[in-house]
């Protein structure tokens, strides 16, 4: 905020972010650390020093300051000298989050029965209450954020989404059978459709955060996705034809490209978020659990061919296929399960490796998580969820936000007050798609 100068005992300030002039009536009653908003746009106005001196005898001017920074000689050598010694990048900032799991209950007790008194319409309502709940109880350097979609958009992203990928995957899912078309050709209707179906998720995945972005706030500046979608289809189809080409080793690379695609093109207000990560950083133990798994999957399947096949097995005779199948099914789901286990470890280090390489502006995420609580979390979860059959899940997501907002910090010495506002009205089909196809990127 701009401090205008002072004339008599009172004083104007002019908002930096919508040029409104407000007037102070009695200088003498601010003292440094008071805080305000600015009536118009709700951005902040804080206090930072008092001169010394006295406020008459300053010669100050009733014209409005446009400068973007305070005057040196309206602050005190005090205040220079904490200033100046204050080491840059020291500061840590770290989000607070309000909210009570009976709170939520209530909510979604309320959203389900309306939901089911509506055969489902109240659905898009019930979801915006909920994203509205959780943003406005979330406080990040005394500031909340705040969640500005309806559910009209939801309902016509929805409705948008049906008549764009609904209609053409129902028609090739159904289509053969109606015709009474030959095997061959159903097939090849069922592999269009799925293909339809892979083809869309990268569009929902880019749609919605483009939307969700777009409708949440702080300080009153909007955050926005400015990805082009057809470059994240291609970096996805490559990625995908990748891995699978790799038998799943080229996964850390795609994992990290893809995040880096979302994070690198998301705004807050003018400030570009930033990733710094390879995907080379998470290879060393992605391997070390792949091959894990492969071992595991290996000594099982032949130990149970080798039992059936007792005491000699011989692979030139066709009996021994039977075994030797079963041997193999059995391998691959204990090796299945093996990576399934080991997978949280990983992404422990993943989640971890995602966030500290992001960065806004001068200040760096830092996520020091480690995998025993991020475990006890998971499994506590997971026995609220079975014991109380779902009705936990409110609490079970407060646990998720809280854990999140307990260890999350950013730390930097950066400006948010000066950070301006670039909205991005973004459409709301790409978070009708999401809805859609189920992808796992819900919110609430």
């Amino acid at each position: 905020m701009n401090t205008a100068r002072a004339l008599d005992t009172f004083v104007r300030l002019s908002c930096a972010r919508c040029s409104t002039s407000h007037r102070v009536r009695d200088i003498y009653a601010l003292k440094p650390g008071m805080k305000a908003t600015c009536a118009s746009c709700r951005a902040p106005f804080v206090v930072v020093a008092m001169p010394t001196t006295g406020l008459n005898n300053a010669g100050f001017s009733p014209v409005v300051d446009a400068a973007p920074h305070q005057d040196v000689e309206s602050v005190d050598r005090e205040g220079v000298r904490t200033e100046d010694t204050q080491r840059p990048g020291s500061k840590r900032q770290r989000a607070v989050f309000y909210g009570t799991g009976g709170t939520l209950f209530g909510i979604h007790l309320v959203n389900t029965l309306l939901t089911l008194a509506t055969l489902g319409f109240y659905y898009y309502w019930a979801k915006v209450r909920v994203r509205t709940f959780l943003f406005s109880q979330t406080e990040f350097a005394g500031d909340r954020f705040s969640y500005h979609g309806s559910a009209r958009e939801l309902l016509n992203g929805a409705l948008k989404a049906g008549l764009i990928f609904g209609v053409p995957y129902f028609v090739l899912e159904n289509a053969g059978p109606f015709l009474g078309a030959s095997m061959a050709i159903q097939i090849g209707l069922q592999t269009a459709a799925w293909l339809l179906l892979f083809l869309f998720i990268p569009f929902a995945i880019s749609g919605a955060r483009r939307y969700r972005l777009s409708r949440t706030a702080w300080r009153g500046i909007r955050f926005s996705f400015q990805g082009n979608t057809l470059h994240f289809i291609k970096l996805w189809l490559l990625g995908y034809f990748l891995t699978g080409v790799t038998l799943g080793l080229y996964y850390p690379y795609f994992s990290t490209k893809k995040h880096a695609f979302l994070t690198a093109h998301s705004y807050f207000g003018s400030e570009p978020f930033k990733f710094s990560g390879n995907g080379a950083a998470l290879f060393r133990p992605f391997l070390t659990m792949y091959l894990s798994a492969v071992t595991v999957a290996f000594i099982v399947g032949l130990g149970l061919y080798s039992f059936i096949e007792f005491p000699m097995p011989n692979f030139t005779e066709p009996e021994t296929m039977g075994p030797l199948v079963i041997g193999a099914v059995a391998g691959l789901l204990i090796g299945a399960l093996v990576l399934r286990l080991l997978w949280l470890p990983y992404s422990v280090k993943e989640q971890r490796f995602f966030w500290e390489q992001t960065s806004i502006g001068a200040s760096r995420f830092q996520l020091p998580i480690t995998l025993w609580p991020y475990l006890k979390l998971k499994l506590g979860n997971l026995l609220f969820m079975i014991c109380t059959l779902g009705l936990a899940w409110p609490w079970i997501t407060i646990r998720n936000i809280q854990f999140m907002t307990d260890h999350l910090t950013l730390v930097g010495a950066d400006n948010f007050n000066e950070i301006v506002q670039a909205y991005d009205g973004a459409p709301p089909i790409g978070e009708g798609l999401d809805g859609f196809l189920d992808t796992g990127f819900d919110l609430g």
